[in-house]
């Protein structure tokens, strides 16, 4: 039985990193794409898309991390990532939010989504917009509030991120997937 709730990196990048990152970023968006937000979850932040090849070797720290995380937390069978996997980049402002939900892909035939992965991208202070999961009771991730810092956990977890009550909070979700769950 897997115990662990999520897992974390502190500071795997500097602010200079971070507003290189987000440079990068910002001149590769797939603005034609379009969100899925969970069923039934109420999602008011802004999403835009990005291929995984445009930033690549840009966050290898992160995917690196990711990758350990899965190895010695929890051990799923996982699917390689590849360039043309999507990223979605998360920007919420005062007053938006993503009230409680899991990650899944619950039309495909052959893949489950495993672990959903997320990195802190933003470049000011903000307030409020805090990461919440849920294993029998609400667990608040406070260390994910600093820039630089990732977290990962199994996308079955139920979770949210309250509503932003000042300054912008911008993050990188990528989710590692494999052969559905038996």
């Amino acid at each position: 039985m897997r115990e662990a709730t999520y897992s974390f990196a502190k500071k795997l990048f500097n602010v200079e990193q971070i507003r290189e990152i987000n440079s990068i970023i910002k001149k590769n968006l797939n603005v034609d794409a379009k969100d899925a937000p969970a069923i039934s979850a109420e999602k008011t932040s802004e999403i835009k898309f990005l291929k995984l090849g445009t930033i690549q070797r840009f966050i290898f720290p992160f995917i690196d991390y990711c990758h350990t995380a899965n190895i010695s937390s929890f051990g799923f069978d996982l699917h390689q990532l590849t360039s043309q996997k999507i990223l979605n980049y998360n920007s919420y402002k005062k007053g938006t939010e993503y009230s409680w939900h899991i990650d899944a892909t619950p039309k495909s035939p052959i893949k489950d989504i495993k672990l959903t992965c997320l990195l802190n991208l933003s470049e000011e202070k903000y307030e409020g917009g805090e990461l919440i999961l849920f294993k029998g009771e609400e667990v608040i991730c406070k260390e994910f509030n600093e820039p630089g810092s990732a977290i990962v956990f199994p996308s079955f977890t139920n979770h949210k991120v309250n509503k932003l009550t000042s300054g912008t909070r911008h993050t990188l979700a990528l989710w590692m997937s494999g052969p559905k769950f038996r």
